[in-house]
């Protein structure tokens, strides 16, 4: 029977070429950099959407890899609806005179809180100023002076009449020093016209001069007239209290006018503000406390009043804690937060050590965070960032579904709060940075995320490769070599850039928009050129940059190259072997993906176990490879079960495999190892093979297809090419293909050969020399074929099963 196969695939048909000539610049210096966005149309509109919808929970969840560009898009897409808004607000903590571990919330319109602040203080200084004339004014002095010789007269009729009341009894009263410079009142017996203390009563009767008997008496009746003593000595307290009373009202009486004047001011110039509550509280604590702002105070800020507080911490609590001043605010605050902690985003409240190592905070030790500075604007934050802290997460969730926000010290919340400041209404656009897998995870286990993030806006890694694309990448080019004094390019600079961002997306169709590595490259490209004395970078530039770059990072790919040319991984390049293929793998190290071939091998029996797939049974192969696996038997009975039940023992094996293997592109590769070992017909050993097969035969495409080849081909280099050497894959894949240009050389010479397949019976020819095979309506298969030979093959071992059976 005539043996059909099919035709390498030509040169061209390899590697998609950037023609240089449809760049009409010398250089990208001529150009006009690229100054917009390119390739994440859908996900401005995402954003666009999300900014400009206030209502509560149209917060964006940002999904793309890391250097797309998201964070300039973001930036770019809000400035302008940023500059839009201009409602914004000041916020400032007060203290709370009825409260003071609850202070209060005053908001303004932008930039009156500093005006407030500033009004205050001016006002508080004129009032110390000017309250310490008024008590030094005349007719002040004269008003109280008469009060104080009001009760001077009372105290002195209080004393003359007590005095009256006590001389029949023999005493008189008088006033005794303390060690302290104290006074106090005492009763004195008159003894021969002399005032005599009750303690030399003993003195005079040894002296003779008193006699024993009127000493006794003398002590009873002085027992008996402390009592009154005492009673005229609260009188004397009480009259002392209503004095001070007095001297106090007269003060604050004095006072109140100017103070309520002052204020009366302020309200008028804040009128609109919601400061009228705290301005009241506050004129009436100046007046209630009037005394603080006399003559005798006003030079000692630092002396202690009653309950441990010093002049200068009372009048504090006639200052404004400025958190937010948006004075300067032209447009919406845009705030990117890198550390987003929780003092960082919510605020805290300082604390200090009084003397008696007490913990103490008031309102001036309130400070803002992001949410609050981003009010009326945009916060970016990233998610993992966010979610590392559950208690930053659990807080940020509480600000946006109910809009409020608390402000605690991190460790404030489960402990001893000592201040609860009044809560803040917020009105902040979260932005979070994170990946499609974030974003699902946080979909599936927070119930309120949904209601916390309607906006979901996709960032792409990849664009169609239009013309317009490649200008703009040429004029991305220019703006970079502008921004950071870079060198600027030739046109065959830029071509091979875009060849290489070309191979990145895997699709000569697509162009990679991760505009971070492209940036890298130009870098890298513009540092070759410099050592080589270049004035601009130009393609040999771009490829050595690549070279060098691939090779900083290829030590776990010669290593593995090495093995297999020493023999020590085992794969053979030349003859022939039965049930045994070359596969193709992907190696990644986290810095650099590379391809290389993997024996794997397939041996089958009579019986009814199926397929054993070895790397599965010993826990080495991920789900994606197992199904894979498990996909094979459904096409060994579309293909060979249709006269009789299939009577297979088989187990495959990726040969010298000791760590995890993941991923379906093998299973076109088990599939002819499998088939091979039943026809009794070896493989060439010089074609390697990556594809996935589904059931009905038909093959699928696969990753990495670039990677895959060069692995295979620099085997195949090193141990000599023949012109019998290729590789076969799926003809999805030929999109993907951009080789390099030792390949496409060989392939044009006729050494290396690369075939695609739509499927599996079209690899048979090329693997085995011998014609597949077409099924017929019998279900049988031509004599000569292949596939024949399989089928007779598993008749056999049908027979067998049945033979066995039988003796059993």
């Amino acid at each position: 029977m005539a043996q059909t196969q099919l035709r390498p695939l030509d040169p061209d048909q390899l590697r998609w070429r950037c023609d240089e000539r449809m760049f009409t610049f010398r250089t990208t210096k001529e150009l006009v950099p690229l100054r917009g966005i390119v390739g994440q149309q859908r996900a401005i509109e995402a954003i666009k959407l999300g900014a400009a919808i206030e209502s509560r929970g149209f917060n964006i969840f940002v999904m793309s890899l890391l250097g797309t560009g998201r964070l300039t898009t973001i930036k770019q897409v809000l400035e302008p609806i940023a500059q839009q808004r201009r409602e914004f607000y000041d916020f400032a903590y007060v203290h709370n005179f009825a409260d003071p571990t609850m202070p209060r919330l005053l908001r303004f319109r932008a930039g009156r809180a500093r005006q407030f602040a500033r009004a205050l203080q001016e006002t508080l200084a004129f009032l110390r100023q000017r309250i310490a004339e008024l008590f030094r004014e005349e007719s002040f002095q004269r008003s109280r002076n008469a009060i104080s010789q009001r009760f001077r007269s009372k105290e002195a009729a209080l004393i003359e009449q007590f005095n009256k009341r006590i001389a029949p009894e023999g005493f008189t009263l008088g006033q005794l020093s303390q060690p302290d410079g104290s006074t106090h009142y005492d009763l004195f017996a008159v003894i021969r016209g002399k005032p005599t203390s009750i303690d030399q009563l003993g003195v005079l009767v040894s002296e003779g001069k008193l006699s024993e008997r009127r000493a006794e008496r003398l002590v009873r009746t002085y027992m008996r007239l402390r009592e009154e003593l005492a009673t005229m000595s609260y009188q004397g307290l009480e009259m002392q209290r209503a004095f001070e009373q007095a001297l106090l009202d007269h003060a604050r009486k004095a006072a109140s006018i100017i103070v309520s004047a002052a204020f009366d001011e302020l309200r008028e110039r804040f009128r609109g503000e919601s400061v009228t509550d705290f301005l009241s509280q506050c004129e009436q604590d100046i007046i209630a406390n009037v005394e603080l702002f006399s003559p005798q105070f006003a030079a000692s800020p630092e002396a202690e009043l009653p309950g441990g507080k010093t002049i200068a911490d009372k009048l504090k609590e006639y200052t404004v804690n400025i958190l937010v001043d948006n004075s300067q605010t032209l447009s919406a605050p845009i705030i990117i937060e890198t550390f987003p902690t929780y003092t960082n985003l919510f605020g805290t409240i300082e604390r200090r050590y009084d003397r008696s190592g007490m913990v103490h905070s008031d309102f001036t030790m309130i400070k803002a965070g992001d949410v609050l500075r981003a009010d009326g604007g945009y916060l970016i934050v990233n998610a993992n960032d966010v979610l590392n802290d559950p208690l930053v997460w659990q807080t940020l969730k509480r600000v946006l579904l109910y809009g409020k926000l608390e402000i605690q010290p991190p460790d404030g919340l489960g402990g001893t709060i000592v201040l609860k400041p009044e809560l803040i209404d917020v009105n902040v656009k979260v932005i979070m940075l994170g990946d499609y897998q974030t974003y699902l995870a946080l979909s599936a286990i927070e119930e309120d995320f949904n209601k916390m993030f309607k906006i979901a806006a996709e960032f792409d890694y990849e664009t169609d490769r239009s013309e317009k694309m490649l200008q703009n990448y040429a004029r991305f080019v220019a703006r970079l070599c502008e921004e950071e004094n870079v060198l600027h390019a030739r046109p065959s600079g830029v071509a091979a850039l875009i060849e290489w961002a070309v191979e990145r997306a895997e699709d000569k169709n697509k162009i990679t928009i991760n505009f971070s590595d492209v940036s890298d490259v130009i870098r890298e490209a513009s540092f070759v050129a410099r050592q080589q004395r270049k004035k601009y970078f130009d393609r040999d530039c771009v490829e050595e940059a690549l070279r060098l770059r691939r090779r900083r990072t290829e030590l776990q790919d010669v290593k593995i190259k090495s093995q297999i040319l020493h023999g020590v991984l085992m794969i053979d390049t030349h003859g022939e072997r039965i049930g045994q293929i070359n596969g193709l793998t992907v190696y990644s190290t986290g810095l650099v993906s590379f391809g290389k071939p993997a024996r794997i091998t397939a041996s089958t029996g009579a019986g009814n176990a199926g397929i054993i797939d070895i790397e599965h049974e010993a826990s080495l192969g991920g789900n994606i490879y197992r199904k894979g696996v498990l996909t094979i038997p459904g096409l060994l009975r579309e293909y060979f079960g249709q006269r009789r039940p299939l009577a297979l023992s088989a187990s495959i094996s990726f040969e010298q495999n000791y760590g995890g293997i993941e991923g379906d592109s093998a299973s076109l590769a088990e599939l002819y190892a499998i088939l091979s070992s039943l026809a009794r017909v070896p493989i060439k050993q010089a074609i390697a093979v990556t594809g996935s097969i589904n059931q009905k035969g038909d093959v699928q495409p696969v990753g990495g297809v670039n990677e895959k080849i060069i692995g295979f081909f620099e085997i195949c280099q090193q141990q000599g090419l023949d012109g019998m050497h290729g590789v076969i894959i799926p003809h999805q894949n030929i999109a993907d293909l951009m080789l390099p240009e030792p390949i496409l050389r060989a392939c044009s010479e006729g050494t290396f050969h690369v075939w695609a397949i739509r499927h599996f019976t079209e690899g048979i020819p090329i693997l085995t020399g011998m014609e597949a095979g077409s099924i017929l309506p019998d279900f049988t298969y031509p004599p000569g074929t292949f596939l024949h030979a399989v089928d007779q093959r598993l008749e056999e071992l049908a027979l067998v099963a049945r033979e066995y059976t039988r003796t059993l």
